[in-house]
């Protein structure tokens, strides 16, 4: 087994036995780093779990290391061995949700990754270096990407998550409803993950504490993507702030002082769509605890997509201009720039080449329009 003989080479270097370790070491490492790949996909739960050959080496080098240690031994002392690199973000295998979190297979994310790459368009390809640069400078930032249905909101999540989860590394995808967390990899409803109180107040904190499993996956975390956040009250992205920079200030004493406590958060939606429902609220209400009105908007970067991929999809060249006039149109309406009011109520004419004539069930007739078109 890998284990006696990891024993046995152990064995060989407190005696003396070897004149030249490094020469063993380097024609043997396969056979005593054998088990280290079942054992990490039986911790993990994933079958189809990888390591590189580096990552095995350094996992064998870190076992053999722990075993002189036992002995009052270390691999310092034979100075032609390599040594192994102990990471403090190593792994928790008694994590739950960390190992959750790194069950996805790196190999097929990394051939993901690549292939949704090349098919960003260059406006998708500047936000997405632009989101990418600040995790890998890892000094923290706050993201804000406004762009209405269509655009290509959720495929770059997907390219960003696959770029940091094929690295090993973590991201939370958190949507602000149910329905929208389904269409995440991983995805999760932000009261779920954060643990958010449901009557959020402007003091309200997550309720996570220090050295819990759910705090120590966020100081692991490198990314926090947000879909749908326009819906969400304010005072919640306040109280993930305040918990964040809590956390966190143990890692680091400077990061509570840093938004969201040195972490990068981006988040995503159109505020043309649904606001937070204040019950009985006006207007003014209804603006007052978006999330442009919190003290957090003022750090934000906004990034914009604006070209309709969804739209303008497999459809041939003659189409294109109908389906930007359509497209300008509902995004018209969303800025109120189309339409009058009257007594309050505002009132929009449809044009006609979109109204269904001469039909004694229209709804069956949009039915039959809708099956042809998908």
């Amino acid at each position: 087994m890998p284990s006696y003989l990891r024993q046995l080479f152990g064995m060989l270097l407190l005696s003396n036995s070897m004149s030249r370790p490094e020469c063993v070491w380097e024609a043997t490492w396969i056979l005593l780093s054998d088990d280290i790949l079942h054992e990490e996909r039986r911790i993990l739960d994933n079958p189809e779990a990888e390591l590189t050959n580096d990552e095995l080496k350094n996992r064998c080098l870190q076992k053999l290391e722990n075993l002189l240690k036992g002995c009052g031994r270390t691999l310092y002392d034979f100075p032609t061995m390599p040594t192994p690199v102990f990471n403090e973000e190593e792994v928790d295998n008694t994590n739950r949700l960390i190992c959750e979190e790194l069950r996805y297979n790196r190999c097929s994310l990394s051939k993901e990754h690549e292939q949704l790459l090349v098919k960003l368009t260059s406006e998708q390809k500047l936000v997405y270096d632009r989101i990418i640069k600040s995790v890998n400078e890892d000094k923290g930032g706050f993201f804000f990407l406004y762009g209405h249905g269509g655009t290509g909101k959720t495929f770059i999540w997907r390219t960003l998550s696959s770029a940091i989860r094929c690295k090993g590394d973590i991201v939370l995808t958190v949507a602000s409803s149910g329905i929208a967390s389904l269409l995440l990899l991983g995805g999760r409803t932000s009261h779920s993950r954060f643990a958010i109180p449901l009557n959020a107040t402007e003091d309200s904190t997550c309720n996570i504490k220090q050295g819990t499993p759910l705090s120590k996956l966020i100081v692991k975390t490198k990314l926090i993507i947000w879909d749908e956040a326009p819906m969400m009250h304010r005072y919640c992205f306040e109280a993930l702030d305040r918990t964040l920079r809590d956390i966190l200030r143990f890692k680091d004493a400077s990061n509570l002082d840093r938004l969201f406590g040195g972490k990068t958060v981006v988040l995503g939606g159109d505020f043309r769509q649904i606001l937070p429902v204040i019950p009985k609220g006006t207007r003014q209400d209804i603006v007052n605890v978006t999330l442009n009105s919190s003290y957090l908007w003022n750090h934000c970067q906004v990034l914009k997509l604006t070209k309709n991929i969804r739209l303008e999809r497999n459809q041939v060249d003659s189409h294109l201009n109908d389906l930007r006039q359509f497209s300008d149109w509902i995004l018209a309406i969303g800025d109120g720039m189309i339409g009058n009011s009257v007594d309050g109520i505002d009132k929009v004419h449809i044009p006609d080449d979109l109204i269904i004539n001469n039909c004694d069930d229209p709804i069956c007739r949009l039915w039959k329009v809708h099956i042809r078109i998908f």
